[in-house]
């Protein structure tokens, strides 16, 4: 600022303090240095601008106050007294102001060097953080190339454990084929026509299965002693009758009784037994041990076995005569209901078997070791009480009915067993057909 004072100007100090502007590629250490040193040029310029202000008062108190009044000379006084006051305020205000800008750049510097430990630490972390990172993901891709080796070595350990599991079924299927069968020629003739696959020379059955189907079984010779015996049937009823009479007549005569019966034959019996099926850890069962098998000989018995010995007891007699009645019902083209009746004589506490013939309702013929209703030379068919009455009255004893064994249309053996004679007489009547 300058005045106009006596014809001439004099500088006046006024003490502005300059502004700048931070940048933000500025660092703040530059900032900080830059603040030092303009404060020190403040103080320096303050002092020589006072030498100045000093000087240019007693040059002017020299020369002008004799000219001026004392008043006006008063007034100039109070003005630069102003105005002196007024710097040294502005300096005042402008030191404090510098002062707290100092503080707060120091505060600043302080964050930043707080921030800059901070990042270091931060980047020191983010790169231990990728070094482990690729580590990892090293380790990741070895692990990857692993698991699929294992997969695949764990897909062909699957195949092989149910190619091995399907390979056990298969002789567990094989052995469950042949475990417990007898060893059958294909010339045994039995019931439900032949049982070998062509060019074989035997079959396996279950033990039950050929008893089943070898008890009413006949085979060609049978079928043409019945031939032999009655010509055939003409069609009549009293030829049927009749001839049913010739068949009992004619093997009555042939057999012989004998005790015990020699009517048997020993077939070779595959004996399989114990199988022992544990899991696996998958939870699937295999066949593991079979602990007791052999193979041996066991008795069989039926119709044509007792056929060719005509020798036995009435098991064999009566199983012999049912078998030949149920031949001769197939060369007739007619049947009736035939089977062989167990009864219990119940005042010589004994057993015995013998044929049974029903007509129809409860009207029966009954063929013991001689036939119990016959009239002249043919079979005759009465109600059951009186068929029982002349049973009795052969045996002298009372008799219960306790079984019939027989064949059907649709199974070649048949048990019925009966708990009382009543029992019996309905199932007769209902069921025997």
């Amino acid at each position: 600022m300058r005045a106009l004072i006596s014809g001439r100007y004099i500088n006046m100090p006024i003490w502005i303090l300059p502004h700048w502007e931070i940048k933000s590629d500025q660092s703040l250490l530059s900032i900080k240095n830059f603040m030092r040193l303009h404060v020190k040029n403040l103080e320096n310029d303050f002092g020589d601008r006072f030498n100045v202000y000093k000087r240019d008062c007693n040059t002017y108190f020299g020369e002008v106050m004799p000219v001026m009044g004392r008043g006006f000379l008063a007034v100039v006084l109070v003005v630069i007294l102003f105005l002196v006051g007024m710097n040294f305020y502005t300096y005042v205000i402008f030191s404090q102001e510098n002062l707290e800008l100092k503080n707060k750049l120091m505060l600043r510097i302080g964050e930043y060097n707080n921030l800059e430990q901070a990042h270091n630490s931060l980047q020191g972390m983010y790169n231990e953080l990728r070094q482990n990172y690729e580590r990892l993901a090293e380790l990741n891709k070895n692990l990857t190339l692993q698991v699929s080796e294992a997969e695949e070595k764990y897909q062909k350990l699957i195949n092989s454990y149910h190619e091995v599991l399907e390979a056990n079924r298969e002789l567990a299927r094989a052995l469950e084929f042949i475990a417990n069968k007898l060893i059958v020629p294909c010339n045994y003739t039995l019931a439900g026509g032949p049982t070998c696959i062509e060019n074989n020379t035997f079959t396996l059955m279950s033990f039950y299965e050929f008893i089943n189907r070898s008890i009413y079984a006949y085979d060609k010779e049978m079928k043409e002693y019945v031939y032999s015996v009655t010509d055939g049937w003409d069609g009549s009823e009293e030829d049927f009758r009749s001839d049913l009479y010739k068949i009992y007549e004619a093997w009555r005569k042939d057999f012989n009784y004998m005790l015990p019966s020699p009517a048997q034959k020993n077939l070779t019996f595959i004996v399989v037994g114990t199988w022992w099926y544990p899991p696996t850890k998958m939870g699937d069962h295999f066949l593991k041990e079979v602990k007791n098998y052999d193979v041996m000989n066991t008795t069989v018995v039926g119709a044509p076995i007792s056929f060719r010995y005509k020798k036995g007891v009435c098991w064999d007699y009566a199983t012999v005569l049912v078998a030949l009645y149920y031949a001769y019902y197939d060369i007739a083209g007619r049947s009736l209901p035939t089977g062989y009746l167990s009864i219990g004589l119940l005042d010589m506490d004994g057993h015995h078997g013998c044929t049974l013939i029903k007509e129809s309702g409860d009207r029966v013929a009954i063929i013991d070791w001689e036939v119990i209703t016959k009239e002249d030379n043919k079979i005759v068919f009465i109600p059951f009480e009186e068929a029982k009455k002349l049973h009795e009255e052969y045996w002298n004893s009372r008799i219960s009915y306790d079984a019939v064994q027989r064949r059907t249309v649709t199974s070649p053996f048949v048990i019925n067993n009966f708990t009382s004679n009543e029992e019996f007489h309905k199932w007769l009547i209902e069921e025997f057909n």
